[in-house]
C-alpha cells in the first residue's frame, strides 16, 4: 500500500501569511458551528495537523460541505490544501478558511505496522506509539487498570496498560453509558476506532503526551487468552530507588517500591478545608539504600492492613506524590494512586532476597523523610513574571503551581493580619474564644486556657508586568514583617503606645 507524507511545517507558513502553495494535512476533527441567523448557512470548523504542529481554527468554505455530507471529507482524512486564505479575528487570533481542497484516496494513506509477522496482529500499534498522525485500521490489546465512576455530563475514564506503556481512554455522553458497565478492571480488550488528542495534564497524570477518546464507531472486544493474559502487565511501572525521592520536585508523580517497615494506627482527624472528618496511616518502607515515610489517607489507609508491616510485605505505589515540609521529603497518596501489595514482578522478588539474605539487619539507612537537604527547595521551580501567571492562569486549574517571583511589596492589606490559632504544635487551626474564656478547637476537640497569635496576612505584590495579590502564612509572614512576630503585632494592635516604645 502506498504511503504519503504530510507538509511539515505548513502551518505555520499559512498563520504567517504564506498561502500560495499547497500542503498535505491529516484532519483530525470536524463540528459544526453555529449557523448565523441572518444567513442560515452551515459552517464546518475544521483541526488539521502537519505532522508537526496542529491547528484548530479552520473554516470550510460553505461551498465544499457537500465533501462532509456526502462521508467524503471526515476525521482521520488525508487531504491536499488547494487554496486557503488567512485572516485574523476581531480580537486578533488567527484562523484559515479552506477554499479548495482534494480529499487523497484511501489506499494513499499511511498505515500502522508493527513489524509482528503474525498477519492476525500486524494491526495492533503499541500504546507506546500513539500519535494523532496513525491512519488506517488499527487497535489497542491492552489492559484496564483503572476506571472512573460516571460523572456529570456523562463523562468517565479507563487507564489502559500494555507492555509498551499507558494511556487514558475517555468516554462520553451515549459511549460512556454504553461501554462504562462492559470495561472491566483486570481485563484485556482489543480497542479500535478511536480518536487521538492531546492528553489534558490538568486531569490527566498518565505520562502518554495523548489520550484516547471512544466514539460511536468505537469497538472494544475482551480477550479471553491466558497466553496474552500473561503477556501483558497489570501495572506499567518506573520505579525510581528511594534514594532518588529528594532529587524530585515537590508534587510530583512518581513510582516507588519497598518492604514495609513499620505502620501506624488509624489516625482521625478533621479536614480544614471541608471540615469533614477524615483518617489517615502513617507507614514506613525501605529498600537497599534507604526508608522513607508514606501518608495514607481515608479509604486507602483504612484497607492497608497493619500486619503487612509485621509480615515484611513488597509494596508497589504507582503515581504517589511528593510532599516536602519544612525541608522534609515524604511521599503522600491520592485517589488515582494504584497501590499494589507483594506484587508479581523482578523488582518485588529483588527486594525480597535483598530482605531474606539480611537486608532488615542493615543499620546505616537514612531515613530519606527526615532528611533535610542543605539547599533551599527551588530546583525545578521555573522563574516567572506576574503577567506571565496572569496569562498561564498558574494556580488556577485544580491543582497548585510552584513558581519562582521576584517583586516589590507595595501594600499590605490590614484587615486580617494575625489571628487566634491552637497552641498545640504542628496545628495553626483557629480557635474560638467560648463564654467561659476558653478557646476551643475543632481539629484537636480540645479546651484550652489561652491561645497563640499566628500570621495569615495578604500582601500586594507589583514588578514590571502587573501586580498580584499574595498570601503569606507564619514564618514566611513574619520575615515579610521585618521579624515582628505575629504576638508583638497583635499586642500592638491593641494597645498602639507599644509601636512607640
Amino acid at each position: 500500500m502506498a504511503s504519503i507524507s504530510l507538509t511539515k511545517g505548513a502551518i505555520t507558513r499559512y498563520q504567517n501569511g504564506t498561502t500560495n502553495q499547497s500542503a498535505t494535512v491529516k484532519v483530525l476533527n470536524i463540528r459544526q458551528c453555529e449557523s448565523s441567523t441572518a444567513t442560515n448557512v452551515e459552517r464546518y470548523r475544521l483541526s488539521i495537523t502537519d505532522g508537526q504542529d496542529t491547528f484548530n481554527a479552520c473554516i470550510l468554505a460553505p461551498e465544499l460541505n457537500k465533501l462532509i455530507k456526502d462521508e467524503q471529507l471526515r476525521e482521520n482524512s488525508i487531504v491536499k490544501l488547494e487554496k486557503v486564505a488567512h485572516n485574523l479575528t476581531s480580537t486578533g487570533k488567527s484562523f484559515l478558511v479552506i477554499l479548495n481542497l482534494t480529499v487523497l484516496p484511501q489506499s494513499t494513506m499511511p498505515t500502522v505496522n508493527n513489524n509482528n509477522n503474525n498477519r492476525s496482529n500486524t494491526n495492533i500499534c503499541p500504546i507506546e506509539m500513539i500519535t494523532p498522525y496513525l491512519n488506517g485500521m488499527w487497535k489497542i490489546r491492552a489492559r484496564c487498570f483503572a476506571k472512573s465512576p460516571i460523572r456529570s455530563h456523562p463523562v468517565c475514564d479507563f487507564d489502559f496498560v500494555d507492555a509498551s506503556g499507558e494511556i487514558r481512554i475517555v468516554a462520553f455522553r451515549d459511549e460512556c453509558t454504553r461501554f462504562h458497565p462492559m470495561i472491566e478492571v483486570d481485563k484485556i480488550y482489543d480497542i479500535l476506532g478511536v480518536r487521538v488528542k492531546t492528553a489534558d495534564k490538568r486531569w490527566n497524570n498518565l505520562r502518554h503526551n495523548y489520550e484516547l477518546t471512544l466514539t460511536p464507531g468505537s469497538i472494544v472486544r475482551l480477550v479471553d487468552d491466558t497466553t496474552i493474559n500473561t503477556s501483558i502487565p497489570d501495572v506499567h511501572y518506573e520505579f525510581i530507588p528511594l534514594r532518588d525521592v529528594s532529587k524530585q520536585s515537590s508534587e510530583a508523580f512518581i513510582d516507588v517500591i519497598g518492604i514495609v517497615d513499620t505502620c501506624s494506627d488509624i489516625i482521625p482527624f478533621t479536614n480544614r478545608t471541608s471540615n469533614k472528618d477524615s483518617v489517615r496511616r502513617e507507614i514506613t518502607i525501605m529498600d537497599e539504600d534507604t526508608s522513607i515515610s508514606i501518608t495514607l489517607w481515608d479509604e486507602q489507609a483504612n484497607d492497608f492492613d497493619e500486619e503487612l508491616a509485621e509480615n515484611k510485605a513488597v509494596v508497589a505505589f504507582r503515581r504517589i506524590r511528593v510532599a516536602i515540609f519544612n525541608n522534609k521529603y515524604s511521599l503522600s497518596g491520592h485517589k488515582n494512586m494504584i497501590m499494589k501489595i507483594n506484587p508479581d514482578i523482578a523488582q518485588a522478588k529483588h527486594l525480597r532476597i535483598w530482605y531474606n539474605a539480611g537486608g532488615r539487619l542493615t543499620n546505616n539507612r537514612i531515613t530519606t523523610a527526615t532528611t533535610t537537604p542543605n539547599r533551599l527547595t527551588r530546583e525545578g521551580y521555573p522563574w516567572k513574571t506576574i503577567g506571565q501567571i496572569e496569562n498561564e492562569q498558574l494556580g488556577r486549574q485544580g491543582r497548585p503551581d510552584y513558581v519562582m517571583l521576584k517583586a516589590i511589596c507595595m501594600h499590605i492589606a490590614n484587615d486580617r493580619v494575625v489571628y487566634t490559632s491552637c497552641p498545640n504544635n504542628d496545628c495553626f487551626r483557629k480557635v474560638n474564644k467560648l463564654l467561659s474564656g476558653l478557646y476551643h478547637c475543632d481539629k484537636c476537640r480540645q479546651d484550652f486556657n489561652e491561645c497563640h497569635w499566628s500570621y495569615m496576612l495578604r500582601a500586594e505584590l507589583v514588578d514590571s508586568t502587573g501586580a498580584i495579590w499574595v498570601s503569606f502564612f507564619r514564618q514566611q509572614a513574619q520575615e515579610l514583617m521585618d521579624n515582628i512576630t505575629a504576638e508583638q503585632f497583635a499586642q500592638a494592635k491593641e494597645n498602639v503606645s507599644y509601636l512607640n516604645e
